[in-house]
């Protein structure tokens, strides 16, 4: 394809330089009688300076010379020879071609000024949108990918990452000078001065994103380790909390009923046997959330999002509680073409918890409210339960903050959403809300 292009250009030049002020002669010659020299000189000049704007100096000078040989051949006695009689002419056809040189190299130069101006702003775009581009990627593998695109686009040359220098003429420009390890970026043709020193800016702003990108990364897996911590140490208060409080009203009943020396009646043995069963109850439930947390936890892992009806999804929260709610009442807005985007199995799941919670703790009945909005980027569902409060929730710092509420925000959380539950002390209100999210596609 190149030396196609090199061909096409040397025939543009040899057209302009010589075909071109043979042909212009041949158009002025029949002419001849009404122009002087001089005014043939002129227009012989005209078409010197519009080759020297449209192409460079070299091809303008060729132009130039065919231009006072054909004056000098069709327009000056003796014709068709370049002898001169007359000292004039002489001092024509030198003004002629000192001028014609002289718009040749200032029309050079300024053809070269223009090129060096266009190739800095080029470059200049380039980085700008390189730079706004590879911040928007996530990962140091698509940084890398989309620098090669671009980069190889740019400066017409074939680029690869490669872990270490290959052998060869090629070019092979480092990452990081400091960093051998991390590579750099082979470019299969040698490349001038000026693209080189391209290459080494682009190559060193790619090496910033990454130092960025890297440090996001740390700073996130910082974050998700402190909320893990938080999370461990929230479930762990919870287990202490729910699991010796059962625990101790059956060691303390079971160790009165075991107590030779103390002698019971038939109505208290018989109370202190139903204390340590609706204890036992209150274990096994608490067994079977952590049962339950931990299947959250593993469904987590492989998130599949699915359409969801929300009347469906009530419905079928409520089915998993259909023990404790059989009499509960539930006001919603929620129509039969309301539908969300999750898993409906981590969801069912969240919204049975909360709907337990206001069970334990109202006065029956509870009101369920879906909202959903959305931009460019995501969409944003919200389920809002409100319940009045009956019974006291949990407060103390060394009490359990409840199972379900740990559960309902895991589910948050793989939803890329968040769960909270708030209680106004001076309403007896409480709200639960359950946000999550879905990327646009």
């Amino acid at each position: 394809m190149s030396q196609l292009q090199a061909k096409s250009n040397r025939c543009k030049a040899f057209f302009l330089a010589v075909a071109m002020p043979f042909i212009v002669a041949m158009v002025i010659y029949p002419f001849k009688n009404w122009f002087t020299t001089t005014d043939i000189v002129m227009l012989q000049l005209l078409w010197v300076t519009w080759v020297a704007v449209r192409s460079n100096r070299r091809v303008a000078a060729l132009t130039t010379l065919v231009s006072v040989a054909c004056t000098d051949w069709f327009f000056v006695l003796p014709y068709f020879t370049f002898h001169i009689e007359n000292i004039e002419y002489l001092v024509t056809f030198t003004v002629m071609l000192i001028v014609g040189l002289v718009i040749s190299q200032l029309a050079g130069e300024l053809n070269t000024k223009v090129r060096d101006v266009q190739l800095h702003a080029s470059n200049s775009r380039t980085l700008y949108e390189l730079a706004k581009d590879l911040n928007s990627l996530d990962t140091l593998d698509e940084q890398k990918k989309y620098f090669v695109q671009r980069i190889g686009k740019h400066l017409n040359a074939s680029c690869i990452f490669m872990p270490a220098a290959p052998r060869g003429n090629s070019e092979f420009i480092l990452l990081s000078e400091a960093n051998p390890s991390w590579g750099g970026f082979n470019f299969t043709k040698r490349l001038t001065q000026g693209q080189k020193a391209f290459a080494d800016t682009a190559i060193s702003l790619l090496y910033q994103v990454h130092e960025k990108t890297l440090l996001r990364q740390q700073s996130a897996a910082i974050s998700v380790q402190a909320e893990l911590e938080r999370a461990k140490n929230a479930l762990l208060r919870s287990l202490s909390h729910d699991l010796r409080t059962p625990l101790a009203t059956i060691m303390g009943a079971s160790s009165m009923l075991a107590d030779d020396e103390i002698t019971l009646s038939d109505s208290v043995i018989k109370e202190q046997a139903s204390n340590i069963y609706e204890q036992s109850k209150i274990l096994n439930q608490h067994f079977d959330k952590v049962m339950e947390l931990s299947r959250v936890n593993k469904m987590g892992e492989n998130l599949c999002w699915q359409t969801i009806n929300l009347q469906a999804l009530l419905s079928e929260a409520k089915a998993r509680r259909q023990q404790q709610l059989t009499h509960f009442v539930i006001d919603t807005n929620i129509d039969a073409q309301s539908k969300c985007a999750g898993d409906v199995t981590l969801l069912e799941i969240a919204l049975a918890n909360m709907l337990e919670n206001a069970w334990r703790y109202g006065d029956g009945k509870v009101s369920v409210e879906f909202t959903q909005s959305s931009n460019q980027q995501k969409v944003c569902y919200q389920l809002l339960l409100t319940n009045n409060v009956i019974t006291k929730a949990q407060t103390s710092s060394d009490e359990g903050v409840g199972l379900g509420s740990i559960i309902c925000d895991v589910v948050a959380k793989f939803h890329q959403g968040t769960f909270t539950l708030t209680i106004n002390n001076e309403t007896q209100m409480a709200y639960a809300k359950l946000i999550w999210e879905k990327d646009n596609d």
